[in-house]
C-alpha cells in the first residue's frame, strides 16, 4: 500500500495564502510626472480598492477616483479624472492634489466644453484590455505646470456598482 505524504493544514493554507497575496496587487496605480510650478518631479501612488469606472457619466466614458493616504505625506494624495467621450481626446477633467487634502498643492486641467472654467490644454487615452484599463494624460495647466500621468488600472467598476 502506498502511503501519500499530506502537507498539514496551517502550511497548506500559509501557502494559499501567501500565492493570493503575491497575485494580488494594487487595483490602481498611478505616475504623475510634473514639470514646472512649485513642485515639480515624478510622483506614484496605489489604490487598493478599484479606482477606475466605465460609463461613469455616460455610455463610453470613463472616470478614476484615487485616494492615497499611505503615501508619502508630501507626495500625489488624490487624483480625480473624468473622459465623457474616449473618441474626443482633448475633452477631459484632470484634478491632482499633491500633499495635504485641504492645505496642499492642486492642479487640474478642465478642457470639458461645458465646463465655465477651462483651464489648461491637453489630450488623453484610454486603452481598455480585459479586467482594466490603460489611461495616459498629457496636458499643461493654466499655471503652465506640464503634466503626464500613466494610470494601471488593473480593476475597474462598472457605475451601476457590479465588478468586471
Amino acid at each position: 500500500m502506498r502511503h501519500r505524504r499530506l502537507v498539514p493544514a496551517p502550511l497548506l493554507f500559509a501557502l494559499l495564502a501567501g500565492c493570493r497575496a503575491a497575485a494580488a496587487g494594487p487595483a490602481a496605480a498611478v505616475r504623475v510626472e510634473l514639470a514646472g510650478g512649485s513642485n515639480p518631479g515624478v510622483y506614484q501612488a496605489t489604490a487598493d480598492q478599484p479606482a477606475c469606472t466605465r460609463d461613469l457619466v455616460g455610455p463610453g466614458s470613463w472616470g478614476v477616483q484615487l485616494t492615497d493616504w499611505k503615501g508619502p505625506k508630501a507626495g500625489l494624495r488624490s487624483l480625480q479624472l473624468v473622459v465623457p467621450a474616449p473618441a474626443q481626446q482633448d475633452q477631459f477633467y484632470l484634478g491632482l492634489v499633491f500633499g495635504d487634502f485641504f492645505t496642499g498643492i492642486a492642479r487640474e486641467i478642465e478642457t470639458r466644453p461645458a465646463s465655465p472654467r477651462p483651464k489648461g490644454n491637453g489630450r488623453v487615452s484610454i486603452e481598455p484590455y480585459p479586467g482594466g484599463a490603460t489611461v495616459r494624460v498629457t496636458g499643461v495647466t493654466q499655471d503652465s505646470v506640464a503634466v503626464t500621468a500613466t494610470i494601471a488600472c488593473t480593476l475597474t467598476q462598472e457605475e451601476q456598482g457590479g465588478s468586471r
